[in-house]
């Protein structure tokens, strides 16, 4: 694992934005699970801003999403309406490439297992870009899940319903169910870039760098991945 710290959240911003670029530069027809949150915010205006002046052909991604929110979120989800709202609508990729979970399915295990085989029709995912939950939850990942988990529905706790309402882009009421892709799945990627940012993520990445590698942690999974790199602020960096 590589970690590396950025002066604030700004420059931390700038560093994703680039390799986020780089990476679809380099593999056009990149297939990465993106994460929705405040972190990622940044990033995403400054992809759209340097596509302006700069243009990037993103229209051979296959995109998919990190988790999800269960109903009463949209049909179209809470998380996916953001990042079709900061990156789709003016990326031009096309509909067929991308993949949100239907968290509206009449059977989600059933829906999470096809996503699962969406995944492996891509060739595996080549690239998943996450933020670190405020417990050291991954993904939707709560404390205690098993490092062999697959894309499922899970249950969060109270503390990360909590956590989710404090953002000013959540409207209405929010499950403490969701929907997430697994961390297998996720260590299973060829590439994973966790972004970290201000001091409430201080002592969460504390513990995904230092703490025993237990499911207690789910974080600290990513300690087994082979390709992973943690960009934080200072005010996030231990």
């Amino acid at each position: 694992m590589k970690l590396v710290v950025y002066r604030d959240a700004a420059e931390l911003a700038e560093e994703a934005a680039r390799l986020f670029r780089e990476r679809v530069a380099g593999h056009p027809d990149l297939a990465l699970a993106v994460p929705a949150g405040r972190t990622p915010r940044r990033m995403y205006g400054l992809l759209r801003d340097w596509q302006a002046q700069a243009p990037v052909d993103y229209g051979a991604l296959r995109v998919f999403s990190v988790d999800e929110l269960c109903p009463p979120a949209p049909p179209d989800g809470y998380f996916w309406r953001q990042v079709r709202r900061e990156f789709l609508a003016w990326a031009a990729i096309p509909p067929e490439r991308c993949h949100p979970f239907r968290v509206d399915a009449p059977d989600l295990e059933a829906m999470c297992a096809e996503y699962e085989e969406a995944i492996a029709r891509a060739g595996g995912l080549d690239l998943v870009m996450l933020g670190l939950g405020p417990n050291a939850h991954l993904a939707s990942n709560e404390p205690g899940s098993a490092f062999d988990s697959v894309t499922r529905p899970v249950r969060l706790l109270p503390e990360t319903v909590g956590y989710i309402l404090t953002d000013e882009v959540i409207q209405g009421a929010v499950c403490d169910r969701a929907v997430t892709l697994g961390i297998e799945t996720i260590l299973k990627s060829r590439e994973v870039i966790v972004l970290v940012s201000g001091p409430a993520k201080r002592a969460p990445l504390e513990r995904l760098l230092e703490s025993p590698i237990d499911p207690a942690v789910p974080a600290s999974a990513l300690r087994l991945h082979s390709r992973c790199t943690v960009l934080a602020d200072r005010e996030a960096s231990p």
